[in-house]
């Protein structure tokens, strides 16, 4: 179910934006057929049905009186039928819990048949994964074509602009928040696969320890228009669970190595707003992590995040979010925060969220 701005009744981010659309959702895939067995294994895995029910939000690229482009932005919460287990799906790799994390992403095009109707063309990509709050946790991505059709209650509006009075000032602001985070260890994941290592109580098991940390963050922004900020900011997550990493290194006689509970990152943001709501984009760099061999052997030197967040005042003062983060695509940890921003010069007063 969709819902779109009129022209006649918008404000001023649906018309920067082209009026979107806000959605709710249900998808089922099928993943019965996609197989996976290796050599050793004497029968074949499969990944069975995942359910995921979402939000969206969907833009117009180009819009005419008949032909449209746009692209869709999902994220929600999906449930797999037949997630890993170590001993009747031991192949599949990729969901190692039930419960999921789901990201889609679709470029349409649309033609309208009817002043009631469109008949929708095209491409979508699609991501499961547990978010690394679970093992095994490689996570379902697929691509494909999609066709379909679009019933509009309301008829489909001719495309006219409607010109608003700018109020929007550039301005800086200091982002500050404090999180949660969450993940389960590769490490663990690896001697679980490892009959030696993990015995026989530990080896192939399905149930694995979720581990949590705390998160600072501190990022000086520079809101250059109303849909965009840019800016730099330190990251700082405390680790309490050293020891499990150091034990886990040494079951693979990685000796000698360093471990610190403090980890400290360099990052670049850009945010996107619609309203009340913030698409967070990060790229940082460590300055200092030492989490021993295993986090070497997995990990990366950076990390990308993307996360959500929504304003809990008018003002846009304080907010409530929560971030992936990943090294390459691979998620390291989850993250639920809380945050204020800070603002500064002409945006003191601008009730701009």
């Amino acid at each position: 179910m969709n819902h779109r701005a009129l022209v006649s009744d918008s404000c001023y981010y649906d018309q920067l934006f082209g009026f979107p659309s806000l959605s709710v959702g249900l998808l089922l895939a099928d993943y019965n057929h996609a197989r996976m067995q290796r050599e050793k294994t004497p029968y074949a895995s499969d990944a069975g049905y995942m359910l995921a029910a979402y939000a969206a939000f969907s833009r117009d690229i180009f819009r005419g009186n008949k032909f449209s482009l746009n692209y869709t932005f999902e994220n929600g919460i999906g449930w797999c039928s037949k997630p890993y287990d170590g001993f009747t799906n031991e192949d599949n790799e990729f969901i190692g819990n039930p419960l999921s994390i789901y990201f889609g992403f679709g470029l349409y095009a649309r033609y309208c048949v009817a002043p009631h109707w469109e008949l929708i063309l095209g491409g979508e990509l699609k991501h499961f994964s547990n978010g690394a709050l679970d093992r095994p946790n490689k996570g379902i991505n697929t691509s494909g074509i999609s066709v379909g059709a679009k019933y509009y209650i309301q008829p489909v509006e001719p495309v006219r602009k409607v010109e608003y009075k700018s109020f929007f000032n550039p301005y800086f602001f200091i982002d500050i928040s404090a999180g949660w985070d969450m993940n389960s260890l590769m490490g663990e994941w690896q001697i679980s696969i490892d009959r030696e290592k993990a015995g026989d109580e530990k080896y192939r098991t399905k149930d694995f320890k979720v581990y949590s940390g705390a998160t600072i963050h501190v990022a000086p922004m520079y809101r250059y228009s109303l849909r965009y900020a840019v800016g730099i900011g330190l990251d700082y997550s405390y680790v309490p669970y050293t020891g499990t990493l150091q034990r886990e290194d040494e079951m693979y006689r990685f000796l000698e190595r360093e471990y610190s509970k403090h980890v400290v990152s360099l990052g670049l943001y850009h945010e996107v707003y619609y309203k009340r709501l913030t698409l967070n984009l990060g790229l940082a760099y460590y300055l200092h992590r030492e989490l021993g061999k295993m986090d070497e052997l997995f990990g990366k030197p950076y990390n990308e995040t993307l996360g959500l967040k929504y304003a809990l005042t008018r003002s846009g003062n304080v907010y409530v979010g929560y971030y992936v983060r990943a090294h390459l695509f691979r998620a390291d940890h989850m993250e639920l925060n809380i945050g204020f921003r800070l603002k500064t010069g002409k945006g003191y007063k601008t009730k701009t969220w």
